[in-house]
């Protein structure tokens, strides 16, 4: 069952992250669809995410919840306080994928980031496949900066990854 709710979305909550939670991080973020869009080529063991959660000190992680139900996992990570950026991240799960929640995820980790953190910039970086993606962050007013020339090997072959950037003065609350 997910923690106690952080921010409130019109229909999303973003929720703390317990190890009860862990179950159904590890059955979706190690599915292939969602594996698909990260560069991660090995499974996720819940000591990996048991580290991620409660051990690294430049990360925040939310569950997106429905009605107190998890929909995906998203996450503000890189966090470099001294040079006031950080990386998103967002996930939905595919039974709930389509509906816009990756969209409100993502809104209310940059809520996070510019209103509660005071940070200057939030990254995404997206691989050249993941058109879903880019239209998210486009929707939430990041600007394509660059392309990583076959950065990152997934399954098989060496895919593009773009790099997108949010200023807080282009975030519109």
């Amino acid at each position: 069952m997910p923690g106690a709710t952080f921010l409130r979305g019109d229909r999303l909550h973003l929720c703390t992250v317990t190890p009860d939670d862990y179950e159904f991080l590890l059955t979706h973020g190690n599915d292939p669809d969602i594996r698909s869009g990260a560069p991660t080529p090995t499974p996720v063991t819940e000591s990996d995410l048991a580290d991620f959660v409660e051990s690294d000190e430049q990360s925040v992680q939310f569950l997106p919840c429905r009605a107190g139900s998890p929909v995906g996992f998203s996450f503000l990570f890189e966090i470099e306080p001294q040079r006031d950026h950080a990386e998103l991240g967002v996930w939905i799960s595919p039974d709930e994928q389509g509906q816009g929640y990756a969209t409100e995820a993502g809104e209310l980790c940059l809520e996070h980031a510019f209103a509660d953190r005071g940070l200057h910039k939030v990254i995404a970086r997206v691989f050249d496949h993941n058109e879903a993606s880019m239209r998210v962050l486009e929707k939430l007013g990041f600007t394509q900066e660059g392309c990583l020339r076959e950065q990152d090997y997934i399954r098989g072959e060496y895919r593009d990854t773009f790099v997108f950037g949010l200023l807080a003065d282009e975030w519109n609350e």
